[in-house]
C-alpha cells in the first residue's frame, strides 16, 4: 500500500550528541523527527547565521546592547538606563509611580535579566510553524487541468493544458503565478459597501507545528509507539515502522524482531535519515555569492533527486517528496518598510507625524504603542521615532530561525514549475504536456495518486511586524523563493518578470538584434545567450 503523510514535519530542534569541535559543522546541531504516516524519519540540521550559531549571534547582540545601555559607563545597567529602550518599555508607564519606584529602586539589571528580556522580544532561537492551505490551493491546479472533471488528466487534456494555463495570466506579465490559479475571493458586505479582501489580508496564518517533535522530547518515544502501533500490541513491527530491515535491526537492541518503548526511549539516537547544513545569511548581501547556504552532509542514501537550482534540496522518501530551501531577506529592513507604509496611511494630514487624534479609532495603538514609540514624550510620533522603535524590536527576532512547513498536496504546481520560482513561465508552458505525460500511468492517464505527496520546508530568519498579524507565514506559494538574478545587468533590467528569459515584449532593442541573440531561434533569450552578446 502506498505510504502517505499526515501533515509533516520538522521538529523542535535539539542539540545533537556531542562531537569533536573540529568535526562539528558550523552552527548549532539540531535533531528532528518527521512524523510521516509511513514511519518516522530522523533528520539532523546544523543551523548557522554567517557561519556562527544563533546563540552566539544573540550573545554578541546582548554584549552590544549592554554597552549601548550603560550610559554612565560604570559597567552596570540600571532601570533608569533602560527607560528609553523599546525593549524595556513595558515598565515605562510605571516610572512616575512613587510607590513602585520605592519598591524597585534603581535596581541594577544582571546579564540574565537582559537575556530574559531579549528572549521575550526575540522569541526562541528556533521556532516551527506549519500551514496546510497550499494543499487545498494545489487542488485548484488539478481542477484546471482536469477539464472534464473526471478525476484524472487524459492525453487530450494534457495537450490543452498549456493554453488553459496561459489564459490565467490576468496581470499580463507573461508568467502564471500560484495565486492566479485560485478563484476570485467573494466580496464581503460591510456597511453597505462591497469589500474584497486583498492578497495581504489572505496571506496564510502560521500556527505551531503539531507534527514537529523534538528528538529529545521526554515522551516522544511513547508518542511514536502510540502513533505507529497500528495493531495495538504494544510493540512496533518492521512493517509498522516503514523502515528497511537493516535500520530496524539497528534499533531492535535485543534482536527479538520487535521494537518496544525502551528501545524508543531516546529517539535522538535513531539512525539519521538526512543531515543538512543551513546558513541563514544572504551570501549576496555579504558579498560572498559563492557561499553555500544549504547542503546535504550525509544520510541521503540515494533519496536526493535533481533540483532545478543550487539553493534547493529535494529528496524522495517513498512516494513523498520533500523540498528544503533557505529564504534570504533582511528582516529588519522589511519590518521598517512595513511600519512606514502604515505610518503614512495613519498620517492623514501628511504633516510628517502622528498625533493622538489620528489614532483615535486604533485601540491598540492608543493604549500601548503611542507611548512606547514616543521617545521624547512630546505627544507626536515622527517617522524617525517609528523607525528606531521597529529596528530595536526587530534585531532580536532577526537572530532567530523560523522553520515553515508547507503541505503542498499532490505537487501539481511544483511539477509544472520545474525552475522552482513560484511561477510558470513561457519556457515552462512549452514543456507542460511532456511533463504531465511523464508522470502518467501506463494507460497514459494521470491521477492525483500518481504524483505522491509533496512538502516544502523553508528556513528563514525570524521577523517582527509592528502592524498586522505577526504569525503569518513568510512565503506565499509551493516553491516560496524567487529565482536568483542571472545574466548581464542589461539582461536583468529588461527581464521585468524575473523568469530568466527575455521575450520580444521585454526586449528594448531592434528586432534584428533580438533574433541575432536568440541563437536557438526559440523566441526567447536566456541568460546564456545574453552573456554571448559581446561575441556577436
Amino acid at each position: 500500500m502506498r505510504p502517505t503523510v499526515s501533515l509533516l514535519m520538522l521538529a523542535t530542534l535539539t542539540t545533537a550528541a556531542p562531537a569533536a569541535a573540529d568535526e562539528r559543522p558550523a552552527g548549532e546541531t539540531r535533531d528532528v523527527v518527521l512524523l510521516l504516516d509511513g514511519g518516522p524519519l530522523h533528520l539532523r540540521f546544523h543551523i548557522a547565521l554567517k557561519g556562527r550559531s544563533l546563540d552566539a549571534a544573540r550573545s554578541d547582540y546582548i554584549e552590544r546592547l549592554i554597552a549601548a545601555l550603560d550610559a554612565d559607563g560604570d559597567g552596570k545597567v540600571s532601570r533608569k538606563e533602560t527607560a528609553g529602550s523599546p525593549l524595556f518599555n513595558a515598565r515605562r508607564r510605571f516610572l512616575d509611580n512613587p510607590f513602585l519606584a520605592e519598591l524597585d529602586g534603581d535596581r541594577v539589571l544582571s546579564r540574565s535579566d537582559i537575556e530574559r528580556e531579549v528572549g521575550r522580544v526575540g522569541g526562541e532561537t528556533v521556532s516551527y510553524r506549519q500551514e496546510t492551505s497550499a494543499a487545498e490551493n494545489d487542488l485548484e491546479v488539478f481542477k484546471l487541468l482536469d477539464a472534464d472533471g473526471s478525476g484524472s488528466i487524459e492525453p487530450t487534456e494534457m495537450r490543452l493544458a498549456a493554453s488553459r494555463i496561459a489564459e490565467l495570466d490576468t496581470d499580463r506579465d507573461e508568467t502564471v503565478g500560484f495565486d492566479e490559479f485560485l478563484p476570485e475571493p467573494e466580496p464581503q458586505l460591510e456597511r453597505g459597501l462591497v469589500v474584497v479582501q486583498t492578497p495581504e489580508e489572505n496571506r496564510p496564518t502560521a500556527r505551531f507545528a503539531t507534527v514537529m517533535r523534538d528528538a529529545r522530547e521526554p515522551l516522544l518515544g511513547r508518542r511514536l509507539l502510540r502513533l505507529y502501533d497500528r495493531d495495538r500490541d504494544g510493540v512496533l513491527s518492521l512493517r509498522e515502522t516503514g523502515w528497511d530491515a537493516g535500520r530496524f535491526r539497528r534499533v531492535d537492541a535485543n534482536g527479538d524482531g520487535r521494537i518496544d518503548a525502551r528501545e524508543l526511549a531516546d529517539p535522538a539516537r535513531l539512525p539519521v535519515d538526512l543531515e543538512l547544513s543551513v546558513d541563514l545569511a544572504d551570501p549576496d548581501a555579504a558579498g560572498e555569492s559563492s557561499q553555500t547556504t544549504l547542503a546535504v552532509l550525509g544520510g541521503a542514501d540515494g533519496r536526493q533527486i535533481p533540483a532545478p537550482r543550487p539553493d534547493l534540496v529535494r529528496l524522495q522518501f517513498g512516494d513523498i517528496q520533500v523540498t528544503f530551501s533557505v529564504r534570504h531577506f533582511d528582516p529588519v529592513a522589511s519590518a521598517v518598510e512595513n511600519a512606514m507604509q502604515t505610518f503614512n496611511q495613519i498620517d492623514l494630514d501628511a504633516n510628517g507625524y502622528i498625533d493622538r487624534t489620528e489614532i483615535a479609532d486604533r485601540f491598540r495603538f492608543e493604549r500601548y504603542l503611542f507611548e512606547a514609540i514616543d521617545a521624547d514624550g512630546d505627544q507626536k510620533l515622527f517617522g524617525e521615532e517609528m523607525k528606531n522603535y521597529v529596528r530595536a524590536r526587530s534585531e532580536p527576532a532577526a537572530l532567530s530561525c523560523q522553520v515553515n512547513v508547507y503541505d503542498t498536496g499532490q505537487g501539481f504546481f511544483q511539477m509544472l514549475d520545474p525552475s522552482g520560482d513560484g511561477r510558470i513561465s513561457i519556457r515552462e508552458l512549452r514543456t507542460i504536456e511532456t511533463l504531465l505525460a511523464s508522470k502518467a500511468a501506463a494507460d497514459g492517464i494521470l491521477a492525483p495518486r500518481d504524483t505522491g505527496r509533496h512538502y516544502h520546508v523553508e528556513f528563514v530568519r525570524g521577523s517582527y511586524q509592528l502592524f498586522g498579524r505577526g504569525e503569518r507565514m513568510i512565503a506565499q506559494g509551493p516553491t516560496f523563493i524567487q529565482r536568483p538574478s542571472v545574466g548581464p545587468i542589461w539582461f536583468q533590467r529588461m527581464d521585468r518578470n524575473s523568469d530568466g528569459d527575455l521575450t520580444w515584449n521585454e526586449f528594448l532593442g531592434p528586432r534584428e538584434v533580438f533574433h541575432a541573440l536568440d541563437a536557438d531561434a526559440d523566441g526567447l533569450i536566456d541568460y546564456r545567450e545574453a552573456e554571448r552578446a559581446d561575441d556577436l
